[in-house]
């Protein structure tokens, strides 16, 4: 992680992680000859709890003659601004805050040190499984990756807390910390605590070893993925269906998320769900398409797989398009579903005292408890149905296009908001009755269909 006269700036949130980390680092300073420079970002959300942490952290680091900088955000509207959750964007714009002080500091190769360690590690494992992941979000968080370093990865929470107490070092607490609004507290605070009291003790140990593990796993995984990509991909970059085909399904997967990473230029978003999806394709008639996030269009060709654009295909070529939904509210999430010129666009709402529901031909208010599984947006499937009353009763989709008297041609073009089998939302007409706004509802999904046509 360190060489003999490193330049690093610090992450120093005045944490009792943070706070460990700076002192481990001072203590190596002379022995090292390192330079530092600790690095406080106010992410403009606390108010005066965040002032006393930023002075904290100066006031400390003065007094012990270590250079400081101070950047201030405001991170709602960044959310905002970068369609995505504000943890994300506290992390992205942390981020940039560290890059931009190496600049400011002119320290050509210097480090990032942060202060993730093994809960951290177990926290994103847990969180990956739960989104979907792939083997490679189950690697956890690198000790090193680029310039950045987390030196104290192999300590957990507890370890951290009692060298503090041993050294007598004071740090801040965040009160937001124990907050259960964001999924990874929600998983700190009540889901880790219930499993090491009833099912292991170290079931964090346990998970940092798999996900080390796992690393080592997905590192071999790389390379013989890479052998495989030279014999399937084609100058066009298009992929070589029948070669993806007869390799082992493990590599034809990494293959494919290769393929998709180079395409979008980021695999976050992409879910085992997208990778089966595009898989399923191989087995599809030519011209059988499917839609992955970043706007990415998958199209089944005649020997081959390949990305396509906007175009004139009709929409009625799709298998189905996933729609992820930010859980945070407020946060609007919008699916461009391009070559048919139309976007989904999705957010969760609280519902208000006297609220009217605000809804027409293309916009719905859906009571999202309701939702049992991930939605898609797709053509009728045979099995399909709604809920048609308040008792429950369901009826065939097939008998709800009969009896609204929908021309026959005209069924299979069709759009749906769908659940599973359960069609919430035939787009422009019926909605089922389960999934309606009523006074028990405690979060609205709101749903618009946006475009020219």
């Amino acid at each position: 992680m360190l060489s003999r006269g490193d330049r690093v700036v610090m992450g120093v949130s005045g944490g009792a992680d943070s706070m460990c980390l700076l002192f481990v680092l001072m203590e190596l300073k002379e022995k090292m000859d390192l330079s530092l420079c600790a690095v406080h970002v106010n992410h403009g959300i606390r108010g005066e709890k965040a002032k006393r942490d930023q002075e904290f952290v100066e006031n400390f680091c003065s007094s012990h003659g270590i250079l400081w900088k101070t950047f201030r955000g405001d991170i709602p509207k960044l959310a905002q601004t970068w369609k995505m959750s504000q943890e994300e964007a506290g992390r992205t714009f942390r981020y940039q805050c560290f890059d931009q002080a190496l600049k400011d500091l002119d320290w050509e190769n210097g480090k990032i040190a942060v202060a993730h360690h093994e809960n951290d590690v177990a926290e994103t494992f847990l969180m990956n499984i739960f989104r979907g992941s792939g083997i490679h979000g189950l690697t956890g968080i690198c000790p090193v990756r680029g310039n950045v370093i987390r030196p104290l990865l192999n300590l957990d929470r507890q370890e951290i807390e009692n060298f503090l107490t041993r050294k007598n070092i004071s740090f801040c607490t965040d009160d937001t910390n124990f907050e259960n609004t964001y999924t990874r507290n929600r998983i700190r605070n009540v889901l880790i605590p219930y499993i090491q009291e009833y099912i292991n003790s170290r079931a964090v140990d346990h998970m940092a070893d798999l996900a080390r593990e796992t690393r080592e796993l997905a590192q071999y995984m790389d390379k013989e993925r890479d052998k495989a990509w030279d014999t399937v991909i084609r100058p066009d970059k298009s992929l070589d269906a029948d070669r993806l085909k007869s390799l082992d399904p493990v590599l034809a997967r990494e293959v494919l998320r290769r393929w998709i990473g180079e395409a979008a230029g980021r695999l976050k978003d992409i879910t085992r769900e997208h990778i089966h999806q595009v898989m399923g394709l191989i087995c599809k008639p030519v011209g059988k398409q499917t839609v992955l996030p970043y706007g990415l269009i998958v199209e089944r060709g005649y020997d081959s797989l390949k990305f396509v654009g906007p175009g004139n295909k009709q929409i009625s070529g799709f298998e189905e398009i996933p729609l992820e939904i930010s859980k945070e509210t407020g946060i609007i999430t919008s699916v461009p579903i391009k070559n048919a010129g139309f976007t989904v666009e999705m957010v969760i709402r609280d519902p208000g005292e006297n609220q009217r529901i605000e809804e027409n031909r293309y916009t719905k208010w859906m009571d999202y408890d309701k939702i049992e599984n991930r939605l898609q947006l797709r053509h009728r499937c045979p099995g399909d149905y709604l809920i048609v009353d308040k008792k429950g009763s369901r009826k065939l989709l097939r008998r709800v296009m009969i009896d609204d008297k929908i021309p026959k041609e005209e069924r299979d073009k069709l759009m749906l908001i769908a659940d599973g089998s359960h069609v919430l939302w035939i787009i422009g007409g019926r909605m089922s009755e389960s999934c309606k706004v009523t006074g028990d509802t405690k979060k609205i999904l709101e749903i618009k269909i946006k475009g020219e046509k």
